[in-house]
Formats: structure tokens, C-alpha cells, sequence
């Protein structure tokens, strides 16, 4: 015990070191649906600004990033419905706004989102010479800007769902959870749009996607390093550790979805871009590792639950930095 206080810096009563908290009773469908609502919103955000700057370009890219998020939205709510039980649940959440609740906001997000990435798809399938073709393509030029707006809203609205609960490797640094979610989020939409592009022989447009991928990973990099920091300085991860857990978020899924992608890219290049298994094996990389590092959060989550000192921990500072 006295090794704990010493690591942690906590000292003081808890409830005869049993847990404060309940437990997040969140599994793999929730990380699934973190993970789809990420990639699919980014999607959307990289169609609408590939629109803006080479529609003829990035004329494959668009369609594919379109129904990718259309896709990835249908199959995240499901899995978002079965987590809820019921879709009763999901229904009554609409019949209130609620803006200081990141749930209540991050519901009609998801919504609109999926509402909008739906017109844009359709208006793929319908795209074509005629006059039903022409509407169509306007409709889904219409959508794509209110899609791509709140694609980022459900990309980045979960870390603040996590970061609300009282859950301390959550709560404990909710700005470093949000550039974390959206960078990783960003990575994970361009890896897959350069998988799709390398797939249909485009690499000149693949080779953006795998840039902005490279950029964004550096970012979630930076982004992971100083969430690690923030924990630290807060004591969690060594209350977390007291639990037995030594895994912590900075070893595997950061080396999954950071130094291999990197790697493969940085190969790539060198080789004049004559590699692009390099480069679809950098893109799979980023996108195993982005839900490794979902999962893994809200795992770490479920077990600094389990600390009582790493609540009262937390709890003692909150009470300290609004005193000062």
C-alpha cells in the first residue's frame, strides 16, 4: 500500500478500497461503433474537400467515400442498437435536446450525419446523363457539405461522451481524448479512400490519400503522447497498473497504427512509389490499429473503474485546480 501511495500520490480514505464507480458495461459493439462513426465521418470530410479541389481528380475517390460512410453509419448504428438493447431507446433519445448532454447532442449528430450521407450516396446510384441524373448529382453536391460538417461532429463526439463520465482514464484529460479521436479518425478515413484508389490503379491520387494518412497519423502520435502525459501527471495510469493491467495505452496500438504505417509509407516514397503493397499494408496498419486503440481505451477505462484510489485521486485534484 505504501508503494501505491508513493506511485500514485494519494493518500487519502476511500471506501475501504472497494470500487467507487460502476463499471462502463460497454464491449466490442461500442468500440465498433466508435471506430465506424470515426472513419465514415472523415470519409465525408476528405470527399467534401476533394470536391472542392479536383472534382475530376478525385471523381472515384468521392463516390467511394460516399457510400463508405453510408455503409460504415448503417452498420455503427446497428451496432449502436444492439448495445442499447432496443431500438426504442435510440427513438426516445430524439424526442429531447439536450445541450449540455454529449449524448443527447452526439444523437442527433449521428443522425443527421447518416441523413445526409444516405442523399449523398443515392445520388451516386442515380447519378447519370439525363435530367434525373443532373438532379441527382446536384442533390448529392448539396449534401456532401452538411454531411462532411457533421462527419466531423460524429468523428470527435464520443471522446466527449467518454471524457463526461466519471470514469478517470477518461475524464482525465478530455482534450487530449478529442485531437486522439480526431486524428486517429482522419488517418483511418484516408487510409481507406487510398486503399480503394491503389485497388483501381489511381496512385496519383492515392499517393494524397497516403500523405494526409501520414500527416494524421503524426498527429494522433503527438495527440497519444500527450494524453499518456496528462494521465500521468493525473496519477491514473499508476492506479491502473496497481490493478494488475501493465498494457497501457502506448505500446502495441501505437506501434500498429504509427511507426508500421509511417514505415510503409516512407518506403513507398523512396521507392518512387513503385511499391504499393507498401503502401496498402502501411493504409490496413492504420486502420487495424485505430480500433486497437478504441478497444483498448475503453478497456483501460473499464479497469480505472475498478481503482477506488484513482477516482479519489482524480477527485482530490478537480477539487484542488477549482480552489486555485
Amino acid at each position: 500500500m505504501a508503494k501505491l501511495e508513493a506511485k500514485s500520490g494519494y493518500s487519502g480514505q476511500t471506501y475501504f478500497d472497494q470500487p467507487a464507480l460502476k463499471s462502463a458495461p460497454w464491449d466490442w459493439t461500442v468500440s465498433g461503433y466508435i471506430y465506424l462513426a470515426g472513419l465514415s465521418g472523415a470519409a465525408q470530410l476528405l470527399a467534401a474537400i476533394a470536391l472542392c479541389r479536383d472534382s475530376a481528380l478525385y471523381r472515384g475517390a468521392i463516390r467511394n467515400a460516399r457510400y463508405l460512410a453510408t455503409v460504415g453509419t448503417a452498420f455503427g448504428a446497428m451496432l449502436l442498437i444492439a448495445d442499447l438493447r432496443t431500438p426504442k431507446r435510440w427513438y426516445n433519445m430524439l424526442r429531447i435536446l439536450r445541450p449540455s448532454s454529449p449524448m443527447s447532442v452526439g444523437t442527433y449528430i449521428l443522425t443527421a450525419f447518416g441523413g445526409f450521407s444516405g442523399l449523398t450516396a443515392l445520388g451516386e446510384l442515380f447519378r447519370g446523363p439525363g435530367a434525373t441524373g443532373r438532379l441527382a448529382k446536384r442533390i448529392a453536391t448539396l449534401a456532401q457539405f452538411p454531411a462532411a460538417f457533421t462527419g466531423a461532429g460524429a468523428s470527435t463526439y464520443t471522446a466527449s461522451l467518454l471524457a463526461a463520465t466519471s470514469t478517470p482514464y477518461w475524464a482525465a484529460a478530455p482534450r487530449h481524448l478529442g485531437a486522439s479521436f480526431a486524428t486517429a479518425a482522419l488517418a483511418a478515413g484516408a487510409a481507406a479512400l487510398s486503399i480503394f484508389e491503389r485497388r483501381a490503379g489511381r496512385s496519383r491520387s492515392a499517393d494524397r490519400f497516403d500523405d494526409v494518412a501520414a500527416m494524421a497519423t503524426i498527429g494522433h502520435l503527438a495527440a497519444s503522447l500527450g494524453l499518456s502525459r496528462r494521465l500521468c501527471n493525473q496519477g491514473v495510469p499508476a492506479e491502473v497498473d496497481a490493478q494488475g493491467d501493465k498494457r497501457l495505452y502506448k505500446s502495441g496500438d501505437l506501434i500498429v497504427a504509427g511507426a508500421v504505417p509511417i514505415a510503409a509509407y516512407a518506403l513507398n516514397r523512396m521507392s518512387g512509389g513503385r511499391s504499393p503493397a507498401l503502401s496498402i499494408a502501411g493504409s490496413v496498419a492504420i486502420l487495424a490499429g485505430g480500433y486497437m486503440m478504441r478497444h483498448g481505451l475503453l478497456s483501460l477505462g473499464r479497469r480505472s473503474s475498478d481503482s477506488p484510489r484513482a477516482y479519489f485521486h482524480l477527485a482530490q485534484r478537480g477539487r484542488l485546480e477549482q480552489t486555485t
